[in-house]
């Protein structure tokens, strides 16, 4: 289970060290790919797979949205594996995407990692905070 929240470093060539809490979620290796909110998610490698078999079943390629998402997703993807220091490399296309330089902050989703610019970080988990009970009530339709 991936739960917390992590600053870490990344180097100029893109390597990031995961938390120690996180690394045995990976030891069958990891999938990185572009977030939706402009960070980067990284997968274990069985969770990325079962998500690229729901995507691949439930999306219709007729569909213009389905074919945008599935090309976000995919296209900027790569496996990877955790290295025995705990790092992973992350793709110079990734790091900017979501605005990575010398410092992240890593967030455990349960079952996957965001990782963040610190600068976007904070914005976005302060309009999720700001916004808890609003949030509460438009997902009460999901019966949490």
């Amino acid at each position: 289970m991936l739960l917390g929240e992590f600053r870490c470093s990344a180097d100029a060539e893109g390597r990031l060290t995961i938390p120690s809490e996180f690394r045995a979620e990976f030891a069958e290796g990891a999938a990185v790919t572009r977030g939706i909110d402009r960070c980067v998610v990284v997968y274990p490698a069985v969770e990325f797979q079962e998500l690229a078999e729901k995507i691949e079943d439930r999306l219709p390629m007729t569909n213009r949205q389905a074919r945008a998402f599935t090309r976000l997703v995919f296209s900027g993807a790569l496996a990877c594996a955790v290295d025995q220091e705990g790092q992973i490399r992350l793709p110079g296309q990734l790091l900017e995407y979501a605005d990575i330089e010398d410092e992240a902050v890593v967030v455990g989703l349960f079952s996957h990692l965001e990782i963040w610019s610190p600068r976007h970080w904070q914005r976005t988990r302060a309009e999720s905070v700001q916004d808890g009970a609003g949030l509460a009530e438009q997902l009460d339709e999901f019966r949490l």
